[in-house]
């Protein structure tokens, strides 16, 4: 196999693996986001210039961030962040319950 055919089959197997880890890590709007920065001062400078809350810090680097105005994660973009991620999981994480969808059975 010639070395662009080989590149060729390599970027698409990567392209076929990546694409559903882009899906679930990708930012929706109104749930969480990891808003990663140079540091944590960085990302909340970010977050409150995008007009988002802070929920929670994730170390040095990171906070969890919220905001129900739609476009959160393109102003956090422009605000500073150098990654944004789905704030992927629940309890304190500033997810909104589904009711419907409680773990006790009907009675």
């Amino acid at each position: 196999m010639a070395p662009r055919p080989r590149l060729r089959a390599l970027a698409l197997a990567a392209g076929a693996l990546l694409a559903p880890v882009a899906v679930v890590v990708m930012p929706r709007d109104g749930a969480p986001v990891v808003v990663l920065a140079g540091n944590a001062a960085a990302a909340a400078a970010a977050i409150g210039r995008a007009d988002g809350a802070i929920i929670a810090s994730l170390g040095s680097f990171g906070l969890l961030a919220r905001s129900e105005t739609p476009g959160f994660a393109a102003r956090l973009y422009s605000s500073g962040a150098v990654l944004v991620l789905a704030g992927l999981g629940g309890g304190c994480s500033g997810l909104r319950r589904d009711i419907s969808l409680s773990a006790r059975p009907p009675s």
